[in-house]
């Protein structure tokens, strides 16, 4: 296979059209019996040297082919070789210790795209993949007087967005050694929030606590280890950035954890089956950033008694989620409250669980235009962080019925569409649930959700071009509705493919912005505060 040649692009444009109309589907090559080798190269990035040990594996690139996957080790050279692989659509995934994974091939000058055809009698050699070093964080968890702290738990988060939410992502986990010293390795570029946090051994399982008192015999109030935020803060809203590039070492990111006054928050979980008490629930703490819609899980010491009663101890003042989980009766119970928590305790809290709930539903095709919706996956995305997905199975009918958790807003899509089609709507009763979003109170009936699927959809068709005008292939292509606000389902991002050319199809009307970039993006395409 000899692609037309080209370079890195510097600056790149993309020239399309969208136009009201079908895309027909474009079938990949027959004849599995046909077959041509792949090989090439894994080098670092940085000097150009083999790298030895990478594991290389190619797979196909369509969901549902019967194509074969395979997988080969580099040697001395760094070179591998598929010499026997049928022609079809293909992925080539790269992996090595100490380097960030890759999917993208040069040959030469030349970005090859992370999903390829094989064709008869074209043998694909000469690929390089330049595998990029992970960078590392690395630093120090002592306490306010300089000690170490031995088994500090150390998260780092990527603040980032998804479809429209503000999220903190879990990018890694580490535990301080015996010197108080952590070390987390194989990280992407990009900014980062560090925590460090510290919970005093359990010597005595349900031992009696002693209250604080002063040297007069009075009570004092609480203080504990509280989580702390690089570089010593209390908040989510103050904690500094950590920037990292490729293969850099961010090093002396210490934190030094503080006592802080603290509270305790009691009361107890009521069934939403039974109305009783709740004797052995699961509580989970989320400490909510500035918005309090992002959240961070934080350490929470709690306390159960026999009567279904709670205590949480350590609780820095601030906002939060409380979650409380149960099994009752074979049925999962999940509730959740919103907390203010100030310097005084809170008393008697009331937390009520209720079961999921069942929502039944269909999925239609405009003018009859499907007739069999098996393989669709009908998929409830929570808005929040306290709430899991929710994933339904169409059947052929278009019928399908999933649990959901109540008092909780999902964002509704549908998995595996055809080529050329887009998710017109989705209704329940007068509710219009594309842009407000999915949810029920505990113990309602929702009525029956309506999801209609168009195949009328646009299509954007053209190439992308470097700054001098020649073809740009492998490049990420993103098309993002603008104003994005609402229609988060009608995003839809492709490469360019060997030869430069961009085809999506199924665009539901509206305005876009069409968006090329290779490596990394310009900016978080779904946080509305960039684009």
């Amino acid at each position: 296979m000899t692609p037309p040649p080209s370079r890195r692009p510097a600056l790149l444009v993309v020239f399309g059209i969208v136009a009201i109309g079908a895309l027909d589907a474009q079938s990949g090559p027959s004849g599995a019996s046909k077959r041509v080798s792949v090989g090439g190269s894994v080098v670092n990035s940085r000097d150009g040297h083999p790298l030895k040990r990478a594991s290389v594996a190619i797979k196909p690139a369509d969901s549902g082919s019967t194509l074969p996957s395979f997988s080969d080790t580099t040697g001395e050279k760094g070179q591998f070789l598929f010499p026997d692989v049928a022609i079809g659509r293909y992925s080539i995934q790269v992996t090595r210790d100490g380097f960030l994974n890759s999917d993208t091939g040069w040959i030469g000058q030349y970005r090859f795209p992370p999903t390829f055809t094989l064709r008869d009698g074209q043998d694909l050699t000469g690929l390089t993949f330049k595998l990029f070093p992970a960078g590392v964080i690395s630093g120090r968890v002592s306490f306010d007087d300089a000690e170490p702290a031995l088994g500090a738990e150390v998260v780092l988060y990527r603040d980032t967005w998804w479809r429209g939410r503000h999220v903190y992502a879990i990018a890694a986990r580490a535990n301080s050694d015996d010197r108080g010293d952590y070390r987390i390795h194989g990280l992407e570029p990009g900014s980062y929030l560090l925590s460090a946090s510290w919970n005093q051994p359990v010597l005595v399982q349900g031992a009696q606590e002693e209250p604080r008192r002063d040297d007069k015999g009075r009570p004092i109030p609480d203080e504990a280890y509280a989580t702390t935020f690089y570089p010593s803060a209390q908040k989510l809203v103050e904690a500094i950035p950590i920037q990292l590039g490729y293969g850099a070492e961010a090093g002396s990111i210490d934190v030094f954890l503080t006592t802080a006054r603290t509270v305790r928050v009691s009361g107890h979980v009521t069934s939403g089956l039974s109305g009783q008490a709740i004797a052995s629930p699961t509580l989970t703490l989320r400490r909510t950033g500035a918005d309090n819609t992002a959240s961070v899980t934080v350490p929470a010491s709690v306390k159960l008694d026999k009567r279904g009663g709670f205590e949480i101890s350590g609780v820095v003042p601030g906002s939060y989620y409380l979650t409380a989980e149960a099994d009752e009766d074979g049925k999962k119970l999940v509730g959740r409250r919103f907390l203010t928590v100030g310097e005084d305790n809170i008393p008697d809290l009331s937390v009520l669980a209720s079961p999921a709930q069942k929502w039944f539903g269909r999925v239609f095709a405009e003018n009859d235009a499907i007739k069999d919706f098996s393989g669709l996956t009908v998929t409830l995305d929570p808005r929040d962080e306290t709430a899991s997905p929710v994933d339904a199975q169409v059947r052929e009918d278009g019928e399908f019925s999933f649990d959901f958790m109540p008092d909780a807003v999902y964002d509704v899509y549908v998995k595996n569409l055809p080529t050329g089609t887009f998710l017109e709507s989705v209704n329940s009763g007068d509710a219009d649930l594309l842009a407000g979003g999915a949810s029920a109170a505990p113990g309602a009936s929702p009525q029956p959700m309506r999801v209609v699927l168009s195949q009328s959809g646009g299509r954007l068709t053209g190439a992308v071009l470097n700054d001098d005008h020649t073809v740009a292939p492998g490049v990420n292509v993103d098309l993002i509705p603008d104003p994005p606000f609402g229609r988060y389902q009608d995003y839809q991002s492709v490469y360019s493919d060997e030869y430069g050319n961009v085809r999506i199809a199924g665009i539901a009307p509206g305005h876009y912005i069409a968006l090329a970039w290779a490596g990394e993006a310009p900016c978080d395409i779904y946080n509305p505060n960039e684009l």
